[in-house]
């Protein structure tokens, strides 16, 4: 069904199945038709007319307002979702008594101030940094306040509804301007912090940039998470006046010389694997030298790991990885496959981070494995490494897990055979039985029908959920006949809605340390055990585990990893 308006189509509808499964029940006298495409103006009104005075009772995460709400910075972003709400909000019908009109203006407004509630619930504290919707939040709550039936009516259904308002979004508490005041009642509280999600990073905060010179000195600046390289630049230049002419690259361990655009953001964050930042003149990045921490380390920690068993280690790492997944907001993954050019008002450093670790703990699997210089102790790790693998997925952390195996099957490992020999066959048929889970063959088939059989929480393979999110992307036009795509924006919904899913249940402790790990970190008397009371304590103590997976020392160059790897078996 095409909807005209002055000769133009401003809505393209599709019947929706009868036959529609559990995510679109259906509803008598509504959802009978699908938003295929449409001016944004024209999706919300009918977005708006959906919403029915029960609404709120549905699970929001599933709905048209969820796939509206995480998509709507693509094709309407938050200025004009604003203003376009402060106008349905003064219309009042051309017809009909006053009575009739009392009662459209009042249920309309009602219908306004629940998308504006999940919208806020979805968002959380990413709100509060943008100027547009505080100042339309703040201008709604004044009106409200003086719609004397709205605000009792208001008041009656907010016991009923508050539960529903609170929708898992990556984000913790409210900004401290926002709790100055008295938030009304049909806002969601945001007071309480929700589980993991302490250490996210948020537009406005402040990361550290270690800016390496050419002699390797580092300046260590705090600047925001999304400042541009011209206002990194500028920041050097008021540390002291030594940027003049000169410009900001990342190098790798390589020592492979990439340079930055000024318009560039979110560089800290998005940096790869033992990559740094050099502030140079342009006719000496050909000489630059990776930072000697770049490299790597040049001893492995095999004996370390041999005191820790590999069910204790799975624990730990899935504790860190839950740290920081629960950080993610699910939009994140929208604004990552858009592109930097999308960058200047959100962040989405909290995926980039978790997909450093992704990256990170491939690496620490070769890298100990390469630096392991005797068969018998190297044939032990490489057994530990498989075991490890196998509790990850037996813990449902499967981007760790298919991280442990990405490492073992590195071409520096997979190559050291007088290893692998030494290997006893029920850990071999262990490993090949693993391995049958990565093959990619028919879109990873054998994964995906895995992750479909398990319920949550899990962590899945971030990788792959990109790629999806990335294939939605490029796979579809934004724009159809000059209307916003909206099936694309429902595609990508959903994908992202992935992230909901797994962490719909909080992760119940999966080894006798998840139980306590949590608050090691918080306690520095625990992180500070001298080395003589290291060796009293057993070695397998969560403090001491806890310490060893928080930062990994790797080695992410491909050349020397072979070179290491041709010196234990040429």
């Amino acid at each position: 069904m095409r909807l005209e308006e002055h000769g133009k189509v401003v809505l393209v509808l599709e019947r929706a199945s009868q036959g529609a499964g559990p995510s679109r029940p259906p509803t008598p006298g509504r959802n009978r038709y699908t938003v295929m495409s449409g001016t944004p103006e024209k999706i919300l009104e009918l977005l708006l007319e959906a919403m029915g005075p029960d609404s709120s009772a549905h699970d929001p995460t599933e709905t048209f307002l969820s796939d509206f709400l995480l998509t709507h910075r693509v094709f309407m972003p938050s200025a004009q979702l604003c203003a376009a709400l402060l106008h349905h909000f003064h219309a009042e019908p051309a017809g009909g008594s006053e009575q009739e009109r009392s009662t459209y203006v009042c249920n309309k407004r009602q219908q306004i101030l629940r998308l504006v509630s999940q919208w806020v619930a979805l968002y959380g504290s990413m709100l509060h940094t943008d100027p547009v919707a505080t100042s339309f939040l703040q201008k709604l709550s004044d009106l409200v306040g003086r719609d004397t039936q709205l605000s009792n009516l208001l008041r009656e259904q907010w016991p009923e509804r508050r539960r529903y308002h609170r929708l898992e979004n990556g984000c913790g508490n409210a900004s401290p301007q926002m709790k100055a005041r008295n938030l009304p009642v049909w806002l969601p509280n945001q007071d309480e912090p929700l589980p993991g999600s302490s250490c996210a990073i948020r537009v406005g905060d402040k990361v550290p940039y270690d800016i390496c010179r050419p002699d390797h000195s580092v300046l260590t600046l705090q600047l925001p998470v999304t400042a541009s390289v011209r206002e990194v630049m500028a920041a050097l230049a008021q540390e002291d006046g030594w940027t003049k002419g000169q410009v900001l690259v990342k190098v790798n361990s390589a020592g492979d010389a990439i340079g930055l655009q000024p318009d560039a953001r979110g560089v800290a964050t998005s940096l790869g694997l033992n990559e740094r930042l050099f502030v140079v003149n342009p006719q000496e990045v050909h000489e630059l030298t990776p930072h000697p921490d770049q490299l790597g380390p040049t001893v492995g920690s095999a004996e370390g790991l041999d005191l820790v068993s590999a069910k204790d280690l799975a624990g730990q790492l899935t504790d860190r990885d839950w740290s920081l997944f629960n950080s993610i907001h699910q939009v994140e993954l929208i604004h990552y496959v858009l592109g930097p050019q999308h960058l200047r008002d959100v962040t989405t450093a909290n995926l980039e981070r978790f997909m450093r670790r992704f990256n990170e703990l491939q690496y620490w699997v070769a890298t100990e494995l390469c630096l392991c210089p005797v068969p018998g102790p190297r044939a032990q790790l490489l057994r530990k490494f498989i075991k490890l693998a196998a509790h990850l997925k037996e813990q449902k952390n499967l981007n760790s897990f298919f991280a442990v195996m990405f490492g073992l099957s590195n071409s520096a490992i997979s190559r050291l055979a007088h290893t692998w020999e030494r290997l006893p066959h029920k850990v071999r048929k262990l490993y090949s039985a693993l391995e049958r889970l990565l093959d990619p063959s028919w879109n990873h088939r054998v994964y995906r029908l895995a992750l479909a059989k398990l319920s949550p929480p899990v962590i899945p393979f971030m990788p792959l959920l990109l790629k999806d999110m990335t294939f939605i992307h490029e796979g579809n036009h934004t724009l159809v006949e000059n209307l916003i795509n909206f099936e694309k924006m429902r595609m990508m919904a959903r994908a992202a809605r992935m992230l909901h899913h797994c962490r719909s249940h909080n992760p119940v402790p999966l080894s006798p340390l998840r139980s306590r790990v949590s608050h090691l970190h918080e306690d520095s008397q625990v992180v500070r055990i001298s080395t003589c009371s290291e060796q009293s304590l057993s070695t397998r103590s969560p403090a001491s585990t806890w310490a060893s997976v928080q930062q990994l020392k790797v080695i992410d160059n491909q050349r020397e990893l072979s070179r290491l790897s041709r010196e234990l078996e040429p």
